[in-house]
């Protein structure tokens, strides 16, 4: 019977769900993915980059690199080991900003474009679709729709996850203080081995940030040391100059007493007078330096109270906007247990009058030529699949094809 193989169909897909976070590990990149790569301590390498028909994104400094066909760590790796040829101390993180869409084709209801995600299987696909169409559907969608609920209610879950565990390390940065994070009750029972990739990401996005901090403010306070000891040399030179001054000044004044007398000549005054002239030039030049070095470090004590205050401004913006999706995501699932539960109750009010098969296949691009093969209930789906639907009525032992 097709509802004991429907049930276990369910019962299977729940079991997928929980592999879901492994499956984004293994995941391998497909043309038509974009790639959000950040180099932090350098804007002008980071961005968007699209996977193309040939299997690699251009990016600066490496030109075209192979996407296709590897995982993000790997992607990752090579963007790391290419960027330390020309700079030094620089990282790079990479992640998958948008795959490749997926389309439904057939006997479904809502045939056309979905978003994919790793770990999607072919039924969960159909649900998304809505199920078989509405003239075979009689009663046998519910069990459909109730699939799509708990894929989308557990999707939902793990966003909300996530976004739990960027709040706590939103928080540790705002109040300067170390990471760390324990799974809520509230969020349900979600697989340890899933919480900890997600705490993992979180942990050395956090560790990186915090680097780069110390970092930069480690070079400014470096600059704020080498203005203050330039300022204390200039302050000192300039008082030996002033006692200089003061010498040449008393020079003058005898050497004119002196042509006064008639005991010298005017040539050694006017001497005296053009020592007197350069070493005033010299004291003036000297001046300007410690007024521009002062100005230097004034400008560096701003520039670290600017970036302390900047970074905690952006991490309170970005906390604001992580709370704002936690609220949308936990009345997204009170929505969907409610329709669960409805869901539930359709499925057990089902009289089994009419049972309908699913066969599918889907149409995918295979070195470089796009192949139709055929793929079961359970079978995951690629980025940039087509998946065909096609129905089968069970008439007895005698099955239909349409």
């Amino acid at each position: 019977m097709l509802c004991l193989a429907l049930l276990a169909c369910l019962l299977f897909l729940a079991q997928a769900i929980a592999a879901a976070g492994a499956e984004d590990q293994r995941y391998r990149l497909a043309s038509g993915d974009v790639l959000r790569i950040t180099v932090y301590g350098d804007l002008g390498l980071s961005g968007s980059f699209p996977i193309g028909t040939d299997g690699t994104i251009g990016y600066p400094l490496l030109g075209n690199i192979t996407a296709a066909g590897k995982s993000i760590d790997e992607v990752r790796e090579t963007i790391d080991a290419g960027l330390k040829v020309h700079i030094a101390n620089l990282s790079a993180s990479v992640v998958v900003e948008a795959y490749a869409p997926v389309f439904i084709v057939g006997e479904v209801q809502k045939p056309g474009r979905y978003e994919f995600r790793p770990g999607m299987i072919a039924l969960e696909l159909f649900a998304l679709g809505g199920g078989q169409k509405e003239a075979l559907a009689q009663g046998e969608n519910a069990g459909v729709q109730l699939a799509g609920l708990r894929q989308e209610y557990a999707d939902l879950g793990m966003q909300l996850l996530a976004q739990d565990v960027k709040r706590a390390r939103l928080e540790a940065e705002l109040n300067e203080r170390d990471f760390s994070y324990v799974a809520r009750e509230e969020l349900g029972t979600p697989d340890p081995r899933i919480v900890q990739q997600v705490v993992q990401s979180e942990r050395t996005l956090f560790e990186l940030r915090r680097a780069t901090l110390a970092t930069e403010l480690e070079s400014l306070e470096v600059q704020k040391k080498s203005y203050v000891e330039e300022i204390d040399t200039l302050e000192r030179s300039g008082k030996l100059r002033d006692g200089e001054l003061a010498l040449l000044d008393e020079d003058v004044k005898q050497a004119r007493t002196m042509v006064d007398r008639g005991i010298t000549s005017k040539t050694q005054l006017r001497e005296k007078q053009r020592e007197i002239s350069a070493t005033n030039r010299d004291v003036l030049e000297f001046g300007s330096f410690l007024a521009r070095a002062r100005q230097n470090l004034t400008a560096i004590d701003g520039r670290l109270v600017s970036m302390r205050g900047q970074r905690r401004g952006d991490v309170a913006a970005e906390l604001r906007e992580v709370n704002i999706d936690i609220l949308r995501l936990r009345r997204k699932m009170a929505y969907s247990v409610q329709a669960m539960a409805e869901a539930g109750i359709a499925l057990q009010k089902k009289d089994g009058s009419r049972q309908a098969a699913f066969r599918f296949s889907a149409i995918r691009l295979l070195d470089g030529q796009y192949k139709e093969v055929e793929v079961g209930q359970t079978d995951p789906v690629m980025a940039g699949d087509i998946l065909r639907v096609s129905l089968a009525l069970e008439e007895g032992d005698v099955v239909v094809q349409r």
